[in-house]
């Protein structure tokens, strides 16, 4: 009796069938993810990536951000911009966010990005983890 309700709701749709498959572009929603960063083990710059789930994006892709402070401080273990918007352009599939390490010191710190608003799209891992060695 239970195969029989199956294929009945599959049948009225009501259920997707097992491994069908995913949506394809253009149906499917622009998806944005935020990439961990590298434990930073020295002061340098470097770039937070932001990438389109998708593959490259069709047309160009506003990605909103904020970094947020953890035990890492704004202007004294890093620096960037505190918020913005960067494009994923047509025919690219991720952004580049820069950032600074200014400093280590005796103990492992830590900061994040946070994705805000996709346009046009969605967020999909909306928070990548930064972590600064500590000094050894």
């Amino acid at each position: 009796m239970k195969t029989i309700m199956v294929l009945l709701l599959l049948l009225l749709g009501i259920v997707p069938a097992q491994g069908a498959a995913e949506c394809k572009p253009p149906d499917c929603p622009i998806v944005v993810d935020a990439y961990d960063g590298p434990v930073h083990e020295r002061a340098g710059t470097y770039a937070a990536v932001l990438k389109s789930r998708n593959g490259a994006a069709k047309q160009n892709v506003e990605v909103s951000y904020k970094f947020v402070d953890g035990t890492a401080k704004q202007g004294e273990d890093y620096r960037a911009e505190p918020s913005g918007t960067v494009t994923i352009k047509a025919g690219a599939d991720h952004a580049e966010v820069p950032y600074t390490v200014l400093r280590l010191d005796d103990r492992q710190k830590q900061f994040t990005l946070q994705i805000t608003a996709v346009k046009p799209g969605q967020i999909g891992k909306s928070v990548a983890v930064f972590t600064i060695a500590g000094k050894r």
